[in-house]
């Protein structure tokens, strides 16, 4: 497969070579495919899982400056058409001035200072996880550690009882890692968060759901379809992206001995070592639908059509970052978390809990190493790794 160009006047001939596919599954690292690609001007691809295609930017600046104007890349029907869902998901699929509106709804509980006062439980998981694995030697770091540890704290934040737990995990992970059943999960998680926004209108406690269920936008309730679209996602918002990059971070730390041997001898420098990997994974690539026509930068692009930006390749410029990895690093204006209006409202919590998973990890085993028969496999849209076999000695 390769990119083709669908617009012709005034813009870049798309690259040959390697197909990334962007919004489905994945035959190999991501991260190999687009460092092989490289950054390149905006260029137009015909994806085989989106009938329309799409404009891709991988440029850092690029994909800043279209992040952070939402009045010409609007975040409103921009689907996927592979997750088939029928409402939009809120907050991301809005625009501004009714963004800040449902951000406000949400930005009191996912503080730094509210991060700060979850991390003696984060450690408590954290650390009970670990040790449910470490006398055997060896886990799979994704299915024993990356894909648990996020999640248990996740749903005591957002104040589900405890006899939904396990359902809500297991609905969670079928939406971001079972494409066949995603529309079947996401329906599943609606009924549940929506028989809780009724209980806690009722009975409200001081949790996140609790906050959802009893807001108002210009002084009226939320609509309890609106509550329950908001809950909804923004319970997957803090499920989809943190595991993977527990798991991408494990992964480079157990190839590159000498980074982890920094961690090791000057814990430190974790919180560097938490932006400096969140900056080389970064696993979402966020899409935009153009709001008028324009030439932008050189792509001839016509209202309605969607622009991905390629978050993981624009934190991966070499201009921008340089070539190697830095845990020392003074600024790092990487976006993982993306920037503008869609800022990631959960990037201080997620920022506690990778630095609390690199620490506790490298506390209970120092040593380690990806098992020589791993057959290492990769999915998408979000770049994820679906299995990551590590061993140590006992």
């Amino acid at each position: 497969m390769t990119y083709q160009t669908r617009r012709s006047r005034g813009s870049e001939p798309a690259p040959k070579g390697t197909y990334i596919n962007f919004l489905g599954s994945l035959s190999e690292d991501p991260f190999a495919a687009l460092d092989r690609l490289g950054q390149k001007p905006i260029f137009w691809v015909d994806d085989p899982n989106d009938v329309d295609g799409y404009w891709v930017a991988t440029r850092f600046e690029d994909v800043r400056d279209i992040m952070q104007d939402a009045e010409a890349f609007s975040s409103i029907e921009t689907h996927i058409p592979l997750i088939k869902l029928s409402e939009p998901l809120l907050p991301s699929e809005t625009d501004p001035p009714y963004t800040q509106k449902l951000r406000a709804v949400l930005m009191p509980h996912l503080t730094a200072k509210k991060a700060a006062a979850l991390e003696p439980r984060m450690r408590e998981v954290c650390a009970a996880i670990i040790e449910s694995f470490r006398a055997a030697g060896r886990c799979d770091v994704v299915e024993q550690f990356s894909r648990v540890y996020p999640i248990t704290i996740f749903i005591e934040l957002f104040g589900l009882p405890s006899e939904q737990k396990e359902d809500f995990r297991k609905q969670a992970n079928i939406f971001l890692h079972d494409a066949d059943r995603r529309a079947e999960a996401w329906m599943r998680i609606r009924a549940i968060v929506e028989s809780e926004i009724v209980a806690k209108r009722a009975s409200p406690r001081d949790d996140l759901l609790s906050a959802i269920a009893s807001a108002q936008i210009d002084g009226k309730l939320l609509e309890l379809p609106i509550a329950v679209g908001l809950a909804s996602t923004v319970f997957l918002g803090g499920l989809d992206t943190l595991p993977s990059s527990i798991s991408w971070s494990l992964r480079f730390l157990a190839m590159h001995p000498e980074y982890r041997r920094q961690i090791l001898e000057r814990p430190a420098v974790i919180p560097g070592a938490v932006e400096e990997l969140l900056r080389l994974y970064s696993v979402s690539s966020p899409l935009r639908r153009v709001a008028r026509d324009m030439d932008f930068r050189g792509a001839n692009m016509l209202a309605g059509d969607r622009i991905l930006c390629s978050v993981p390749s624009a934190d991966r410029e070499v201009a921008t970052f340089g070539e190697k990895a830095d845990f020392k690093r003074d600024n790092n204006p990487h976006l993982t978390f993306a920037t503008g209006p869609h800022r990631c409202l959960g990037s201080h919590l997620a920022r506690h809990e990778f630095a609390v998973a690199l620490e506790i990890w490298h506390e209970l085993i120092p040593e380690y190493r990806i098992a020589d028969d791993a057959r290492i496999e990769y999915s998408g849209p979000v770049f994820a790794i679906e299995n990551l076999p590590l061993v140590w000695d006992i």
